[in-house]
């Protein structure tokens, strides 16, 4: 079977930055602001932009494939996981133009929805399931979303748990390309989290959530996830992630250094950290072993989602070795 690989992860931040204390929705109640800035949750700057989400995903896309070193015309299909799109026939004009300034003028688009802040997990896992079984060889994942329209303008997400920043990211996963191999996706719905219920059945309704979900992506690593060397999550407060996490023992491996410079950028976070700890040299100049491995891990409202990655990148393979 083919190795699946995730090449070259790339964002782009919304061009505005702001102090999370500022924000309208932090200055109307005081006990919120006080919480979500606390050094436990950690959050501090946000991010906002008047772009288009298109045009951040243009950029994030044009870094990616320079990267990678992959044309535009060598894409085989692009996933769009966002919530952000307009509802009507313009989002057919917006992604075309995205496409036109990247290069891509042949690949299949397809967008994925529904999961809030999963999306571009299961996307990635969706993405590398196509090279592995040789429908595609290079498939770009694409996420973004503005507040103003994934969040219908609040700031203050995920049940209070944190603060909407505006962004985009992407990644290639390829059958050539030089990346980290995917080893294995889980994803798990838990439609009962959209149905209320007092905070204590919330909490286990997590809990159960979070367990189901890494079980499964344990079984799928077959060799289990004792060999997890960082986890990197969608950005809400860091006592949050530490609780959830630990209760599926990886609570002491989260990666939690973006919480407080960008906000929770909703679907893009994961990539986000992962592009952050790939420049910093961290994983591929430490001598990772061959069985180390990396976490990408994305949550929506009832959606959680994550994507096994090896910590050590598999070099370039020339056409002929598929």
């Amino acid at each position: 079977m083919i190795t699946a690989r995730l090449c070259a992860p790339a964002y782009e931040l919304g061009e505005c930055a702001d102090p999370v204390a500022e924000l309208p929705e932090m200055l109307a109640d005081p006990a919120a602001a006080a919480e979500l800035t606390a050094p436990a949750a950690g959050f501090h700057t946000y991010r906002w932009s008047d772009a288009d989400v298109t045009e951040l995903m243009a950029l994030a896309v044009g870094r990616t494939l320079a990267e990678a070193r992959v044309p535009g015309g060598d894409v085989d299909m692009v996933i769009l996981a966002t919530d952000s799109l307009p509802r009507d026939r313009t989002a057919h004009r917006d992604v075309a133009e995205l496409l036109d300034g990247t290069g891509i003028d042949r690949a299949t688009v397809l967008t994925m929805g529904l999961m809030d802040c999963a999306t571009a997990m299961v996307a990635v896992g969706t993405a590398a399931s196509y090279v592995r079984d040789g429908t595609a060889r290079n498939v770009l994942v694409v996420t973004g979303d503005l507040a103003d329209r994934a969040t219908g303008g609040a700031r203050i997400v995920a049940g209070g748990a944190a603060i909407a920043s505006d962004a985009a990211a992407s990644v290639l996963v390829s059958a050539t390309a030089p990346g980290l191999p995917v080893r294995g996706m889980a994803h798990h719905s838990a439609p009962e989290l959209n149905l209320g219920g007092g905070p204590q059945q919330q909490l286990l309704s997590r809990i159960t959530a979070h367990r189901a979900l890494f079980a499964r992506l344990a079984d799928r690593a077959g060799t289990g996830l004792g060999t997890v060397r960082s986890v990197l999550p969608s950005n809400f407060a860091r006592n949050v992630l530490t609780l959830y996490l630990s209760e599926v023992g990886l609570g002491d491996r989260l990666s939690l250094g973006n919480v407080g410079r960008i906000a929770h950028c909703l679907g893009s976070d994961p990539l986000i950290n992962l592009a952050d700890r790939l420049a910093q040299g961290k994983d591929t100049t430490s001598g990772a072993a061959d069985d180390d491995s990396l976490v990408l891990f994305g949550a929506g409202v009832s959606h959680l989602a994550a994507v096994l990655l090896g910590a050590e990148p598999l070099p370039r393979r020339a056409e002929g070795d598929l």
